[in-house]
């Protein structure tokens, strides 16, 4: 019981240093990495002027409510935001949303479950509603039309998912969340700030991470982005006796893997070979991104135009 104690009192006294620096909000979004301060600014600026708009990234980034920052900023604030599948915009129950989006933004998601025949109504719709909103008199339909996906919407037209125009059409205007994993600095700020969030809501005094806790948090890999954080760290502020979350107060993390730095080797990295051993980095850092260079050379800390550099130099291209 003695440690019990002895632990407790420590951690009452312990200031992580990820509390440092207060984040940078936008609406209820908080961030802190340089990709996501870029995010924002882009999200500001467009705000205003925004018609239809398409939001991707992976699930559990944050595309709704990314949606509805857009939505606080924009011109029709003032009026509803209303989140629904694409399937059900283009049902029976189609009128009752538009009227009760009318004035405001209407979101639709799952855009790949829709029939060849849905998307020709959602195009058909997409081109009346361009004509007749904004108009004086047309006030009951939406202001704002966006559309979110865990998929790019130009990738799902390169893959006969979604018709052209549609594709085109949507993505004039275009924001894409980063996955939690290419932004890892904010994996403790934004565990501080669910801990406090959810303790307040339930009554408790938590105040963040305890020592140990970052670490731990850091060695997942996240698939399911930040709201498997917020899970898991609402999880653990329910738990957590004191005011500073414990390791052992974090539930067990599914498919949690050891740091990038610590990875057991690969066959072939004993090679002492200087050149190979960065191509065989590089490789590395490309499957991580499903390919995508540019994310690949943003990891990297590298320009687009080296990485391409380096792939010429070796047989990587072909791996």
């Amino acid at each position: 019981m003695a440690s019990v104690t002895q632990v407790s009192q420590e951690s009452d006294s312990f200031t992580d240093p990820s509390m440092g620096a207060e984040p940078i909000r936008l609406g209820d979004m908080v961030a802190r990495s340089l990709v996501m301060q870029r995010l924002f600014s882009r999200l500001r600026q467009a705000a205003p002027h925004l018609r239809i708009a398409a939001i991707e990234g992976e699930a559990g980034t944050g595309k709704t409510l990314a949606a509805k920052t857009l939505h606080s900023l924009g011109p029709a604030s003032s009026s509803a935001f209303v989140a629904c599948a694409a399937a059900r915009f283009l049902s029976a129950e189609s009128q009752s949303l538009l009227e009760e989006a009318r004035g405001g933004t209407l979101l639709v998601d799952h855009l790949s479950d829709l029939t060849s025949d849905q998307q020709s109504r959602l195009a058909d719709f997409l081109q009346w509603w361009e004509q007749r909103s904004g108009r004086d008199g047309q006030n009951f339909l939406p202001r704002q039309f966006f559309v979110s996906s865990s998929k790019p919407l130009r990738q799902l037209s390169a893959g006969g998912e979604l018709r052209a125009d549609l594709s085109y059409r949507l993505t004039a205007i275009r924001f894409e969340l980063p996955p939690l994993r290419e932004r890892r600095e904010d994996i403790g700020m934004l565990a501080n700030w669910f801990a406090t969030r959810h303790g307040a809501v339930h009554g408790k005094a938590v105040r963040g991470l305890g020592p140990g806790s970052l670490a731990r948090l850091l060695t997942h890999h996240w698939p399911g982005n930040v709201r498997e954080l917020e899970t898991v760290i609402t999880n653990a502020a329910m738990d957590c006796p004191g005011q500073w979350i414990r390791p052992i107060d974090i539930p067990p993390l599914a498919n949690a893997q050891a740091p990038i730095a610590a990875a057991s080797p690969a066959a072939g990295e004993d090679d002492p070979n200087l050149d190979r051993m960065i191509l065989r980095h590089v490789n590395d850092v490309l499957a991580r991104t499903g390919g995508n260079k540019l994310r690949a050379a943003r990891l990297l800390g590298i320009s687009r135009s080296t990485l391409y550099r380096l792939l010429d130099s070796g047989s990587l291209a072909a791996e």
